[in-house]
């Protein structure tokens, strides 16, 4: 008879740790997340344990028994195989190393072994292998026994290793609760694969929870687990202290813009090494100056130094300092690798006055910088108009939307059969009224961002159905106008309906309109977007794929869209100069005419490309050497003197 009071304890240390995480808080993040979810799971696997032992203690057994004995046998082998793996991704959240496993394959790859683990025991009802239960000699361990405990250790092997090489981005006391976790595992595996009676494993695991609750996820916790400064989250905490005690300070921020690459390049070790030596030196130099400081880190290349005295000549002294970073990083930078380092100082109260307005400036100032420029102070960037506009971007979104400020050109198409403008496509402008002409490059990402894409999607397609219920496109020549469609707009399920409104508002045909999409949508595509754009082609719209060639561009996935159009970007035209592009815009042209799709060609600006154009056999030529996008009027007016001419010349 097996002794299951070590499973028994362990079922209301679960039950605490739950209690004691939702009592403290700690439930956002996605490392809590992971472990709630691993308290869970070993809960449910100590009771699943409990019950088989209960229901197979004394045989000979009803078969009652043997059934539920198998049910929670086979509950107890998944979740507790399980446990040990969700530990380790558990891992990557708290030392916020998760970058390196973000890959679908690098997940799928780590998650192998429990898979074969699921098969295994999925499996055990054909081959007893793991694993039977009988009337007569009730449970009795089956030969894979063993290859479920190997792989187990070795997840636990792994993990251990990779505990280790994390141990100098966390605090001795944490990294001895997290490791723990491994230690008490091979302790119990080894000790419960030699002495089956005692049934110690979930005790175990629940021990090492308890001391990572108590010990890792501290609602306090303000250090950044890779390079050991203080964290982002201490840093708007000390400027919200600074704000509220009204002290003058500087702020230094310097944002390494090539952070991401030369981590990459670096890995994470390296490049962590890297950015703690550069912080030590600072904290060097100011030390040297005596100056009373705090310095703070942000992922992936961002650090915050607030210094008390106003007055402290940052400039010179930084300036400086950069030689000495140099130098201590000097092999890493003898191999060509370096951090391009942008700085900013802001001086509070005189430049920014609000923690919203210091953040934004810190996260800001480098886009506004001249490409050799090292240093800038926050007071002349906060007077420039882009800076301007994206500080207010989301009240001139807003005011946009409800006023309807916005506005649609349209580009025409030309087809090179006819000769003639074919079609057009629909783009929205915004001219505001303080700042004037805002570039579609910066308020269409600000609109995505920040949740108001779909409303000014909305309005596009209003106006454009409006315009083509106002004009008779078979007059001007036309056969359809194109409306792009974002993301948003696609994962929204009463899109169809929308158009269904539309359509019965303005008395407008889906013939009339094209509807584009961009191929990098399809990484994201769903049932609901496919459910979209399958009841929109059944309703006889048709689909051009926008910006073909800026994504990762594959023959693949546009075949597996419900396309009619593909609108090759003008980043392959603008490299048909060269022989290599020349050869890329062949063969893309030759696979889009193989799969039967008609091509329209952005960006188009010179008569030798459209003649290269013209002899692959494209079949549309949009660009800046027909039209550029005109506004409504303009655009009309542009259509009907060129359309009725017997053929376009240019």
């Amino acid at each position: 008879m097996k002794i299951i009071y070590f499973d028994i304890c362990a079922v209301p240390i679960f039950l605490i740790i739950l209690i004691a995480t939702f009592i403290r808080k700690t439930i956002k993040g996605h490392a809590n997340q992971l472990f709630i979810l691993l308290v869970l799971i070993s809960l449910f696997a100590a009771v699943s344990d409990v019950i088989m032992e209960c229901s197979i203690a004394a045989p000979p057994l009803e078969e009652k028994q043997v059934i539920i004995g198998y049910i929670f046998g086979y509950l107890y082998f998944l979740t507790r195989n399980a446990t040990i793996l969700i530990y380790q991704f558990f891992l990557f959240a708290v030392t916020r190393t998760g970058m390196r496993v973000q890959e679908g394959w690098k997940k799928f790859l780590m998650s192998v072994p429990y898979i074969v683990v699921a098969l295994i025991i999925l499996l055990n009802p054909f081959t007893r292998n793991v694993f039977t239960i009988t009337t007569e000699n009730g449970y009795e361990r089956g030969p894979w026994i063993l290859l479920l405990y190997i792989i187990s250790m070795s997840y636990a092997v792994v993990g251990t290793v990779y505990i280790c090489a994390c141990k100098r981005f966390l605090e001795t006391n944490k990294w001895i609760a997290l490791i723990s976790m491994y230690v008490l595992a091979y302790i119990s595996v080894i000790f419960q694969f030699f002495y089956p009676r005692y049934l110690v494993e979930m005790f175990a695991t629940a021990i090492a929870f308890l001391l990572v609750v108590l010990i890792v996820l501290r609602p306090e916790e303000l250090t950044d687990p890779d390079s050991g400064l203080p964290s982002y989250k201490a840093y708007k905490l000390e400027i919200e202290k600074v704000i509220k005690m009204k002290q003058h300070v500087q702020i230094v921020v310097t944002r390494f813009t090539n952070a991401n690459e030369v981590r990459t390049y670096l890995g994470e070790e390296v490049y962590n090494n890297y950015i703690f030596k550069t912080s030590e030196e600072v904290r060097a130099m100011l030390k040297k100056h005596r100056i009373s400081y705090e310095l703070y880190y942000e992922r992936p290349g961002t650090t915050y130094v607030v210094i008390d005295d106003p007055t402290f000549d940052v400039i010179g002294t930084f300036m400086d300092t950069d030689n000495r970073i140099r130098e201590t990083n000097r092999e890493i930078e003898a191999s060509g690798v370096k951090l391009n380092p942008k700085i900013c100082i802001i001086q509070f109260p005189g430049d920014c006055r609000t923690l919203e307005e210091i953040i934004h400036v810190g996260h800001e100032f480098y886009g506004l910088m001249s490409r050799d420029q090292l240093v800038t102070q926050a007071s002349s960037i906060v007077g420039l108009r882009d800076y301007q506009i994206e500080s207010n971007i989301v009240g001139i979104l807003n005011k946009a939307i409800v006023e309807r400020k916005f506005e649609m050109y349209y580009q025409p198409i030309y087809d090179l059969k006819t000769g003639k403008f074919h079609s057009a496509e629909a783009l929205i402008r915004l001219n505001d009224k303080k700042y004037g002409f805002i570039s579609p490059g910066v308020f269409i990402p600000a609109a995505e961002g920040r949740g108001l894409i779909v409303p000014i999607g909305d309005f596009v397609l209003d106006d454009v159905y409006r315009f083509i219920s106002e004009n008779n496109l078979e007059e001007l020549g036309l056969s359809y106008i194109e409306i792009n469609l974002s993301v948003a707009q696609l994962l929204q399920k009463d899109l169809p309906q929308k158009i269904r409104n539309l359509e019965k508002k303005y008395g407008v045909n889906s013939s009339k309109v094209n509807l584009e999409i961009t191929e990098t949508m399809y990484d994201t595509i769903g049932d609901v977007m496919d459910q979209n754009l399958a009841e929109l082609y059944d309703r006889g719209y048709t689909f051009s794929l926008d910006d073909y060639g800026t994504g990762y561009s594959n023959i693949q996935r546009v075949a597996k869209l419900p396309l009619s159009i593909v609108k090759i970007d003008k980043s392959l035209v603008d490299n048909m100069g060269t022989l290599h592009g020349l050869s890329i815009m062949r063969n893309t042209v030759r696979m889009m005419k193989d799969i039967k799709l008609n091509i329209v060609v952005e960006g188009v600006e010179r008569e030798e490309q459209l003649n290269f154009l013209r002899a692959m056999g494209v079949d549309y030529i949009q660009g800046f050497y027909f039209s550029k996008p005109l506004p409504e009027a303009e655009f009309l007016q542009f259509i009907r003197e060129h359309n009725n001419d017997e053929k376009v010349t240019f």
